[in-house]
C-alpha cells in the first residue's frame, strides 16, 4: 500500500506544538486514509500511538475527551477494526478536539489582553500601594475590604488609592496632556485598575478567618500567596442560585459545592468541601472559593 501524498505518515511533535494539535493532525490523517483506502497505513502508526498514549495520560485534557481518544486508539489497534465505527468515532473526537483547542486559545488571548497593558504600566503604582498604610486606623491598604469593612476605613482606602493613582498618571503624562480629557480618562482608568487589583500580597492564616472569607488567588513572583475576598451573597437563596450557575458552567466538576455563612463578614459564600463526607462547618478550614 502506498503512502498518502498529501500528508506525511509520521508526526513531528516539536513542529506541531501542543498535544491537542498533534491529535487533530493524526486523526485527520487517519480519517483521510480510511475514506480513501479503507484502512490505515502501518508506517508511522507507532509514533501516532505514542502521541495518543501521552495525551490519554495527560490529566489536563478533559475526561470525556480522553475517553474518546482512547476509543479511537482501541478501535484502530484491534485486529479486525470496524471501519465505519472508527470513522464516526474519529469525527466526534475531532469535533471535541477542535472545541478544546478553540476554548484554550480564547482563554490565552483573553488573559493576554484583559487589562490592555495596564498591569505593566501601573506596576510601580501596585508596588507602592502594597506597602501603603492608613495611619489613622493603623492598617495597610491591601488589608481593607470595601465590601465588609466599615465605611470610614473604605473611604480612607479609596482616597489613598485615588491620590496615588492621580500622582502616577500626572508623572507619566506630558505637560501638554495634563489638562486634556485623555489625562482625566487615564486617571479614572488608573483608579479603577488599582481598586480592582489591590489584593493581599502575603498569606496570613489569622486574616483568613479559618478559610471562610478569604481565598488564595495565586502565588506571586516571590512565591507568596496572594489573597482576595470571596464573593459574598446576601441570602441563602442567592448562594444556591450561584451554586446552580457554577454547576452549569463547570459540568465536569464533581466535587460537592455548598453554601455557608461566613464567620468574618456574616454573609453567605459558596465553596468546595476539601474532604467529601465531612459536615460543612464554617469554623473549619475546609472550604475553597469557586466563584
Amino acid at each position: 500500500m502506498c503512502n498518502t501524498s498529501i500528508l506525511p505518515t509520521s508526526i513531528n511533535i516539536d513542529r506541531l506544538g501542543s498535544e491537542v494539535n498533534n491529535l487533530i493532525y493524526i486523526f485527520n490523517r487517519w480519517l483521510k486514509m480510511l475514506k480513501t483506502y479503507g484502512k490505515l497505513d502501518q508506517q508511522g502508526l507507532n509514533d501516532d500511538f505514542c502521541a495518543i498514549s501521552k495525551a490519554v495520560r495527560n490529566k489536563a485534557i478533559d475526561k470525556e475527551l480522553r475517553h474518546k481518544i482512547r476509543s479511537c486508539r482501541d478501535l484502530a489497534i484491534s485486529q479486525s477494526p470496524n471501519i465505519s465505527a472508527l470513522i464516526e468515532t474519529l469525527k466526534s473526537t475531532l469535533d471535541l478536539l477542535c472545541k478544546s483547542e478553540e476554548n484554550q486559545a480564547i482563554e490565552i488571548i483573553a488573559q493576554a489582553y484583559a487589562d490592555q497593558g495596564m498591569t505593566e504600566r501601573y506596576r510601580p503604582l501596585t508596588k507602592r500601594l502594597a506597602n501603603e498604610k492608613v495611619r489613622k486606623i493603623g492598617r495597610k491598604v491591601i488589608y481593607i475590604d470595601p465590601l465588609t469593612d466599615d465605611k470610614e476605613s473604605s473611604r480612607l482606602m479609596r482616597r489613598i488609592i485615588e491620590k496615588r493613582a492621580a500622582q502616577t498618571v500626572f508623572r507619566n503624562a506630558k505637560k501638554s496632556d495634563r489638562n486634556s480629557n485623555r489625562f482625566r480618562q487615564s486617571v479614572r482608568r488608573a483608579i479603577s485598575f488599582s481598586l480592582h487589583s489591590t489584593k493581599f500580597t502575603d498569606y496570613d492564616a489569622q486574616l483568613r478567618s479559618r478559610g471562610t472569607h478569604w481565598r488564595v488567588v495565586h502565588q506571586n513572583s516571590k512565591r507568596e500567596k496572594v489573597l482576595a475576598a470571596k464573593k459574598a451573597y446576601n441570602s441563602y437563596a442567592d448562594a444556591l442560585d450561584a451554586i446552580e450557575r457554577y454547576a452549569l458552567k463547570h459540568p465536569n466538576d464533581h466535587r460537592p459545592v455548598s453554601a455557608y455563612v461566613c464567620v468574618h463578614c456574616g454573609k453567605w459564600h459558596i465553596g468546595h468541601e476539601s474532604f467529601s463526607g465531612q459536615s460543612l462547618d464554617p469554623s473549619e478550614d475546609n472550604l475553597y472559593e469557586v466563584c
